[in-house]
């Protein structure tokens, strides 16, 4: 079975790299987006399996569009209510169901707070849980699911 091609949102590409990792082989981080600017301009295309001709390069994820990512998940620094209105925005543009996986805001930790030594390993430990709930379920629904 391929893995399953998802992008990774977060402001700090330290974290990027390392949870894209560990998510192999059972998911392939096709791309890794900084901004939420980044996101709005790049996902729609990154949905439809087209490149999404970024100008925002980095060296997290495989670059294969080739094929439509099935997950977006984005980390504590973007809020709920952005990515709410990115997915009403690209509703439609991705053949499949697309599972969404954001930071719960009430569970937002405090500005100040650092994140511990192990973030990426908890990081991926989350997003590997929550992904393959979402797979077990078949991978029928466009939803949104918050840790």
């Amino acid at each position: 079975m391929s893995p399953l091609p998802i992008v990774i949102c977060a402001l700090d590409d330290q974290i990027g790299k390392p949870v894209s990792e560990l998510l192999q082989p059972e998911y392939e981080v096709i791309h890794f987006i900084q901004s939420l600017e980044a996101a709005q301009s790049e996902i729609p295309h990154i949905l439809a399996g087209r490149d999404p001709q970024s100008r925002h390069t980095n060296n997290v994820g495989t670059k294969d569009y080739t094929r439509p990512a099935r997950a977006v998940i984005f980390g504590r620094g973007f809020d709920l209510e952005d990515i709410e209105a990115l997915r009403e925005k690209v509703a439609g543009a991705s053949p499949d169901p697309v599972v969404w996986i954001a930071g719960d805001p009430s569970r937002k930790p405090p500005p100040s707070a650092l994140p511990p030594p192990n973030y990426p390993q908890l990081v991926a430990g989350v997003a590997r849980k929550l992904l393959g709930g979402w797979v077990e379920a078949g991978g029928v629904e466009d939803e949104v699911i918050l840790y």
